[in-house]
């Protein structure tokens, strides 16, 4: 029986180190091919690309209006768009009214301890609630008026400036507005994942804040802020959150097929290091066999020299 088993695994490991054998000279075959076809310094750029039919190529007339609108200060025709959709958009404006709520509630909890940290860091608190239509709008007029300003020329500016100086004691911080906060939170979600995405984030934002001010050192820490710091590190904080998730998402849906996973080098090496290894333990239990057959083979001639003497 031990015989038989001997056999088995010595027959195993003669096609294993076929495999192996095999296996190697594929490996070495795909270096070769691929350190062959790297393309030289020079050639770079003409090898990369050998069949592209250049005339064929359209650019994005709207990526290049995008771009060269901000150059000269207009406004961004997709923001625009996307937050008109977001203002329209019933189930957004509820839940921006409802964030709003929720976080006015949380930071006026004790009116009493608020109003005295914002009188030691000369913060005027929150500003009145804004429908999304209406703070749209607000938030727009903002932007045309300060891209208005940049447009003027250094001569004009400086002078403003020099005129503005002697005003500046004057200036008092405005009130920090919730809507606001969540609206260019969402602007960065759509500029980076779509519109859809936006208003996922949106949507997402009233259950998402309720569980994170349900917990009590949340509570506290927010007893400790202006309503500046509050307002933005917690929505913030839940932007973040929501891109690492949306990232996490976009890299799920590219796996590999298995074959393009087996063979990635470190895959291939692997698999290299185990078929050598089971080599090796066919080629101990050959040892143990050759050793077990000289064992035996002088034990019989001791027993033949006996018996001839």
């Amino acid at each position: 029986m031990l015989g038989k088993i001997e056999s088995a695994l010595l027959y195993l490991m003669r096609l294993v180190m076929v495999v192996l054998v095999l296996f190697t000279l594929f490996n070495f075959a795909l270096w070769s091919w691929g350190a062959a076809h790297k393309p030289t310094p020079g050639t770079a750029a003409e090898d990369m690309h050998p069949n592209r039919d250049w005339a064929a190529l359209k650019i994005s007339e709207e990526e290049l209006k995008k771009i060269t609108y901000s150059d000269f200060g207009y406004d961004d025709t997709n923001q625009t768009l996307s937050d008109g959709k977001l203002a329209a958009d019933p189930a957004v404006v509820a839940a921006f009214a409802e964030v709003d709520a929720v976080l006015r509630a949380a930071i006026e909890r004790d009116p009493a301890q608020r109003k005295k940290l914002e009188g030691d860091n000369e913060e005027q608190g929150l500003a009145a609630m804004q429908a999304l239509p209406a703070l749209v709008e607000t938030m727009q007029a903002k932007e045309r008026a300060s891209q208005e300003m940049d447009a003027v020329d250094a001569a004009a500016a400086a002078t403003a400036a020099a005129s503005d100086a002697a005003d500046s004691e004057g200036w008092k911080p405005q009130p920090t507005s919730i809507g606001e906060v969540l609206l260019q939170q969402t602007r960065s979600i759509i500029s980076s994942y779509g519109y859809e995405a936006g208003r996922s984030f949106t949507l997402g934002a009233p259950q998402a804040l309720k569980a994170l001010l349900a917990d009590p050192q949340v509570q506290k820490g927010i007893n400790k802020q202006t309503t500046s710091m509050v307002v933005t590190n917690l929505l913030l904080n839940y932007g973040i959150v929501f891109s690492a998730k949306a990232g996490e998402s976009e890299m799920s849906t590219a796996k590999p097929s298995w074959l393009e996973r087996l063979i990635e080098p470190s895959n291939l090496l692997v698999f290299t290091v185990l078929l050598w290894s089971f080599v090796f333990l066919m080629m101990i239990v050959v040892f143990l066999r050759v050793e077990r057959h000289l064992r035996t083979m002088s034990q019989d001639g001791k027993a033949l020299a006996q018996r001839s003497s």
